[in-house]
């Protein structure tokens, strides 16, 4: 970003403005103004300077124009936003809704939950490794699809680009969830129509503000835009000013931090994959993984995110509870901590047994999410714990 924010003293760093409310100069520029006929604010819930700082960063990163992003309170609000737009009555695209099972687990209770008592459909992909599976799924026709890949916590990874042709075939809209790879893969150049963020997670990188974020393609604009616009204000789930300032403040080191976290977590991964203390890891650019070309095609690095198995249920938590150079904590893309967590107790236990089966998050399961820092600590940190195991 290196043209600034609309700032009348040109600060080198994004003004902060917290004021929830905003003057008119007529009654003529206020109407305008609610009209969105003129440029400005009035309330805070229907904008902010710096969160539209914010927005004019993100669709600069994601190659659209202004305008082309809601940044909204947290990653599940952003979902929110999402899921009650496009299946609404005013915008006519039905109630029904085609997931991936490999979702983050909130997401997944999120969906599951307003389904059963919002009259709305959500169809669960079979096989979301088989793309005759989306194709079922997809072919009777949805308000959207939504995937997430690299999916939190097994880091599988999905053809981006044959899901949207399966989905643009039956005139349905892709959503993709890239909380995990900003900037290291672009699903909107890959044919997605959206993308969705937790903007808490690497975007921001300090764990400083909680945030999420929808970002259209102009063709999603053109068919949506009125109704989201609508929702955003109605809602009211607005991202606070002040994490956009601080994720505002993180944006100049993004790319080099996201090659920088898949540098680290690659190094990791590869010593878990010697280790005989460890039953299986999972990472997409380790090179023997079997989604290593699919990786190399969509991604420009795999980011800091990875989880693997140990032998046994006690095993896993031990690790857990044992790494010093690893704080156990429910978040990720952090550039100072190592976290770890243990998904199946955790960040995904609204999950049924026969759920976490089938999109292989096991009890032996352990998420680590890499910092910037040096790994060695870390790497000797693990073969410890291992030599108690």
């Amino acid at each position: 970003m290196t043209k600034k924010p609309n700032d009348p003293f040109n600060s080198i760093v994004p003004p902060l403005y917290l004021g929830v409310s905003y003057g008119f100069d007529t009654v003529r520029h206020g109407a305008e103004i609610f009209e969105n006929s003129a440029c400005g604010y009035a309330y805070g819930r229907m904008g902010n300077p710096t969160v539209t700082a914010f927005e004019r960063w993100l669709a600069d990163m994601e190659g659209v124009g202004e305008g082309s992003v809601w940044a909204t309170s947290t990653g599940l609000s952003a979902l929110a936003l999402l899921f009650w737009s496009l299946t609404s009555n005013s915008l006519g695209r039905g109630k029904r809704v085609v997931v991936s099972p490999h979702i983050y687990g909130g997401s997944f209770h999120q969906l599951q939950l307003w389904s059963k008592e919002h009259d709305r459909e959500i169809v669960v992909v079979e096989d979301p490794f088989s793309l005759s599976s989306w194709e079922k799924a997809i072919s009777p026709g949805a308000a959207f699809v939504f995937l997430e890949t690299p999916a939190n916590p097994t880091v599988d990874i999905f053809d981006i680009w044959e899901i949207s042709n399966i989905s643009h075939r039956y005139n349905t809209f892709l959503v993709v969830d890239n909380t995990v790879a900003p900037v290291l893969q672009k699903p909107l150049a890959l044919g997605a129509d959206a993308v969705l963020y937790s903007v808490t997670k690497a975007l921001n990188r300090q764990s400083t503000g909680l945030g999420g974020a929808l970002v259209g393609s102009p063709y999603f604009l053109e068919e949506t835009e009125r109704v989201i616009n609508d929702y955003h204000v109605s809602i009211g789930a607005i991202m606070h000013p002040f994490s956009a300032y601080l994720t505002l403040l993180n944006r100049t080191t993004l790319s080099r931090d996201m090659m920088l976290f898949s540098e680290n977590a690659l190094l990791v991964a590869k010593f878990l994959e010697g280790h005989q203390k460890v039953r299986k890891v999972n990472y997409p650019f380790l090179p023997t993984s079997s989604q290593y070309a699919l990786a190399r095609m969509q991604m420009t690095g795999g980011g800091g995110l990875l989880s693997f198995e140990m032998h046994s249920f006690e095993a896993a938590c031990t690790l857990v509870e044992s790494v010093r150079s690893a704080l156990m904590a429910p978040h990720l893309g952090d550039e100072n901590e190592n976290l770890i967590i243990h998904p199946a107790s955790t960040t995904h236990s609204k999950l049924s047994p026969e759920q976490l089966t089938s999109v292989n998050i096991s009890p032996e399961l352990v998420r680590l999410s890499v910092s910037l820092g040096d790994m060695n600590e870390l790497i000797a940190d693990l073969e410890e714990v291992f030599k108690t195991l």
